[in-house]
C-alpha cells in the first residue's frame, strides 16, 4: 500500500508554517502581537520620559531618581511646640536634644522621639545644659525650672530679675541675678536645691556664668564701661573663698559668654577674641580674630572650639578656624560662604550657609552637602552622624556621612 498523508495532516502543517513565519516577523522576538504592542507602548512612554528629563540626565539627577542624593536623607521630626524659637535655645543634651519656644519646653530622644513636652509661663525664655541637665529660665524675671532627661526635678523663683544661669551633671546650678545695693549677684545651689555660695559684684554687670563640672567653680563673664571705655572682667570663683581666685580683664571687647570646657579649664568668648584659661596655673592662651567678625562659634564641654570668621562686615567669606581645648590652632580654611550657624562633634563640623547644610572636618576636606530649606535657623550636632535643624515651623533630621 503505497504512503500518503490525510488532508486534516497537511492543513494543520500548513497552519503550524504559517504561524511559525508569523512569529518570525513580529517585533522584539515576540511571540504574540499583544506582547510586542505592549512592548512598544513601554518604549514610547519611555522616549516621552527622555525627552522630558533629558536636563535631569547627569550623576546628581540621576542620584536624585534613585534616592542617592545627600538631600534625601532628611526626615521630619516634628513641628515646633509654640510659634518661634531663638537660636540661642535649641541644644543637644544626652544625644538628644532640648528647646523651649515661646510656649513649650520640649526634650527629644537621641532617636528624635519626643521624651516629654509642657508648657511654660516664662515670658522671656532661656535655658542652659550640660551633657545630661538643663536649667530653663526667665531672663529678667524670676522663675526658673531644673530638668533632667526624665523631665522638670525642681521648679524654683530666684526674687530679682535673673540675668543667667548654668547647670551641672550633677544636678548643681547658680544663677546671676540683680541684688539690692550691687550691680549683680550670683548664687549657688546644690543638687538638694541648698543655697551653698554667693558673691556680689560692685562695679561690673554679671552677664554669663559656668559651672564647673565637680560643681566647685564658677567663670563669671561681666561687662561695664569706664571712662568711656568698654571692659569685660572674668572673675574666677571658688565656693570655698571669699575673693575671687583670678580676675581677668579685656579691654575694648563685650563678652559674649563663659563656658567650661574641662574640670580646669573654661573659654572665654568676646566680639575680638577668644580665650582658653587654665584655672589651677591662671594661664590664658587668647586668639585673636585680628579684625574679623565671628559670624557663628561652637564651644562643648571636652571638644574641640570652632569658629567662623569673616573678613569683612558683610559676613561672608568665612574662615573656619579649629582650636582645641588648650586653645591651640589646630587648623583653619576659608570658604566663600556666609555662615550663619555652627556645630563641632568630634572630628565632625556642621556648617549653616544660605539654604545647606555642609560637613567638614577640621582640615577643611568635605563629607558631603544637603539642602536644607530657606527657613533654617541653627544646626546641632548631637551625635557625629545626626544634624538637626532648627526652622521657623519644624525641625528636620539629617543623617550625616
Amino acid at each position: 500500500m503505497a504512503d500518503y498523508k490525510s488532508s486534516s495532516e497537511t492543513e494543520q502543517r500548513s497552519s503550524r508554517r504559517k504561524k511559525q513565519k508569523s512569529k518570525e516577523t513580529l517585533p522584539f522576538g515576540c511571540s504574540s502581537r499583544f506582547a510586542a504592542g505592549a512592548v512598544f507602548c513601554v518604549i514610547a512612554c519611555a522616549a516621552v520620559f527622555f525627552a522630558v528629563k533629558w536636563d535631569k540626565l547627569s550623576p546628581k539627577g540621576i542620584a536624585e531618581w534613585f534616592n542617592f542624593s545627600d538631600s534625601k536623607q532628611e526626615s521630619f521630626v516634628g513641628q515646633i511646640s509654640g510659634t518661634a524659637v531663638s537660636e540661642r535655645n535649641f541644644h543637644s543634651v544626652d544625644r538628644g536634644l532640648i528647646y523651649v519656644s515661646d510656649t513649650s519646653i520640649v526634650r527629644l530622644s537621641h532617636d528624635g522621639e519626643k521624651a516629654y513636652s509642657f508648657q511654660h509661663n516664662f515670658t522671656n525664655p532661656m535655658i542652659k545644659t550640660s551633657n545630661t541637665k538643663s536649667i530653663a529660665f526667665n531672663e529678667g524675671g524670676s522663675s526658673f525650672r531644673i530638668l533632667s532627661a526624665q523631665g522638670e526635678v525642681h521648679r524654683g523663683v530666684q526674687g530679682t530679675a535673673i540675668t543667667d544661669c548654668d547647670v551641672n551633671d550633677s544636678g548643681f546650678y547658680c544663677i546671676i541675678s540683680d541684688q539690692m545695693g550691687y550691680l549683680s549677684k550670683l548664687s549657688v545651689y546644690n543638687s538638694l536645691n541648698e543655697y551653698i555660695y554667693g558673691f556680689s559684684f560692685n562695679d561690673y554687670y554679671a552677664v554669663s556664668v559656668s559651672l564647673s563640672e565637680d560643681g566647685t567653680m564658677a567663670a563669671v563673664g561681666t561687662v561695664n564701661t569706664v571712662d568711656g571705655q568698654l571692659i569685660s572682667k572674668i572673675y574666677l570663683l571658688s565656693f570655698t573663698e571669699s575673693e575671687p581666685l583670678n580676675i581677668y580683664t579685656y579691654k575694648d571687647s563685650i563678652v559674649y559668654e563663659v563656658k567650661f570646657i574641662e574640670e580646669d579649664r573654661f573659654v572665654v568668648v568676646t566680639d575680638s577674641l577668644v580665650s582658653v584659661v587654665e584655672c589651677g596655673s591662671g594661664k590664658e592662651l587668647p586668639y585673636s580674630y585680628d579684625n574679623r567678625v565671628l559670624t557663628a562659634y561652637d564651644v562643648s564641654f571636652d571638644e574641640n572650639i570652632v569658629l567662623s570668621l569673616s573678613r569683612s562686615n558683610d559676613e561672608r567669606d568665612c574662615m573656619i578656624v579649629t582650636l582645641d581645648k588648650k586653645g591651640n590652632e589646630i587648623s583653619s580654611f576659608s570658604t566663600d560662604m556666609k555662615i550663619f550657624s555652627i556645630d563641632v562633634k568630634n572630628d565632625k563640623i556642621a556648617v549653616l550657609a544660605s539654604n545647606m547644610l555642609y560637613q567638614y572636618n577640621a582640615y577643611g576636606d568635605s563629607f558631603g552637602s544637603w539642602e536644607i530649606g530657606t527657613d533654617a535657623k541653627s544646626v546641632i550636632l548631637p551625635q557625629e552622624k545626626t544634624a538637626y535643624i532648627l526652622g521657623v515651623s519644624e525641625i528636620r533630621k539629617i543623617s550625616l556621612k
